[in-house]
């Protein structure tokens, strides 16, 4: 009895499954054949859903710890399903035009964004976007009279809209939330000076009107890599002589010295013989650069 136990959890696999609002979650298998691509039909908390893997089977970890207990995929999808979902696309579309033309007759201040249809039919969900808050209890009444079925409107905010209509960054590539962000970041300011990046609001905003999300990718690798080289401000000695940390260029993974007002100089670590560490008492002057400060204006006389 004990034998077959362990033979069924050693069947076991884990994969990653996508589902319509792009997050991935994981689902357990006993199909080791599933491949990135396959449309599979899943049970979730929202009910009956399709969805398409994008992490293949694998034999998960004894530190394996998914985000939620792992429920098994109910089947791969068969000819008859991928044609129900096609068919759900198309009223999809026609349920989005619908309740658009619904709202403007009630009079809601409403933009449908998207709309799904669970694959059991069990609910239909309409995204929508509106600068106020919105009563749409008469809304749902005839989107459930016509539909047959309930309806869950949702409202969303100005960087879902831009995730759920998709467009083109400045990057010229197709906005990041639309392909494939599972969930947004708190993007700020900060990560874009830490990047060393203009703060020009047309060049460092995405299409939402918000902080681009981009602005995360690097962020902490700039700060990995400047931690492990001296900061602004540092003196340094080197073969070309003394000078001044003025800023880092990170993808290089160097320094950029000023020997004197017009002259700087790219130096990578090794070539730094000496550092002269800074003093960081708020208030006081660094004592080391006054004296290379100094050394240089007697060099001047």
């Amino acid at each position: 009895m004990m034998t077959e136990e362990k033979e069924n959890i050693e069947n076991i696999y884990v994969v990653g499954i996508r589902l319509r609002s792009l997050k991935v979650y994981y689902f357990s298998t006993t199909d080791p054949n599933l491949k990135v691509g396959d449309v599979v039909i899943v049970k979730t908390v929202q009910g009956v859903e399709a969805g398409k893997v994008v992490i293949p089977p694998f034999v998960p970890s004894e530190n394996f710890e998914p985000p939620s207990p792992l429920k098994p995929i109910l089947r791969k999808a068969t000819e008859e399903d991928l044609q129900k979902i096609k068919e759900y696309r198309e009223k999809e579309k026609e349920i989005l035009q619908f309740a658009q033309e619904k709202a403007k007759i009630l009079g809601l201040p409403m933009k449908m964004l998207a709309c799904e249809i669970n694959f059991d039919y069990s609910k239909i969900t309409i995204h929508f976007a509106s600068e106020e808050r919105v009563d749409f209890r008469e809304l749902v009444k005839e989107l459930a009279g016509q539909y047959k079925t309930r309806i869950e409107l949702h409202q969303v905010g100005v960087r879902d809209e831009v995730r759920y209509l998709g467009g083109i960054g400045i990057c010229g590539r197709e906005v990041c939330c639309h392909l494939y962000l599972q969930d947004f970041e708190s993007i700020s300011v900060k990560m874009a000076k830490e990047q060393g990046l203009a703060l020009n609001p047309l060049k460092i905003s995405g299409i939402c009107g918000r902080l681009m999300c981009c602005l995360s990718y690097e962020y902490k690798t700039y700060q990995e890599i400047k931690a492990s080289l001296p900061p602004k401000g540092t003196v340094v000695e080197t073969k070309q002589g003394k000078g001044i940390v003025v800023d880092h260029h990170v993808p290089l993974n160097k320094l950029v010295v000023e020997f004197d007002e017009e002259r700087r100089e790219l130096i990578s670590l090794d070539e730094v013989e000496k550092i002269y560490k800074k003093e960081d008492k708020e208030g006081e002057k660094d004592k080391v650069l006054e004296k290379i400060l100094k050394m240089l204006e007697e060099e001047e006389d």
